[in-house]
């Protein structure tokens, strides 16, 4: 008559405190991880208008446009100026008359890196009053 064999306990590892290892892990990880941080740009912007439309008039004397096109050619005026005398042109126009107003446009198909770079250059060269726009 046969038998049937008994089934040998092979043992096993234990799964029990397996979700908490990984837990642990988890937090420990989440908790030593560096984050990059991503700041935008630093830039004050004016308060809300309480009225639907408003419209500024400028008088042509006190705007300067300045535009970037999409091969990164910077126009003052549309005069076309080296990026190295970005900053000296501003500096005259803001020095001549305090209340200019920068009106920096960009294509839109132009480098993002020129506008921020063009955008700090008018900051150093003391120009408070800068309008942002895209083309």
């Amino acid at each position: 008559m046969l038998r049937p064999r008994k089934k040998r306990d092979m043992g096993g590892i234990p799964t029990s405190s397996m979700s908490d290892v990984a837990f642990l892990l988890l937090i420990f990880f989440l908790s030593t991880t560096k984050f990059d941080m991503k700041y935008g740009l630093g830039l004050v912007l004016p308060a809300p208008s309480t009225e639907e439309t408003v419209k500024v008039r400028l008088k042509e004397d006190n705007l300067t446009r300045v535009m970037i096109d999409r091969e990164g050619r910077i126009a003052v005026n549309d005069d076309i100026v080296p990026f190295e005398e970005v900053r000296d042109k501003i500096r005259s126009l803001v020095k001549d008359n305090p209340d200019m107003v920068i009106s920096l446009k960009t294509d839109r198909q132009s480098n993002y890196n020129n506008m921020i770079i063009v955008l700090d250059q008018l900051r150093l060269a003391g120009a408070e009053k800068i309008n942002l726009s895209t083309n």
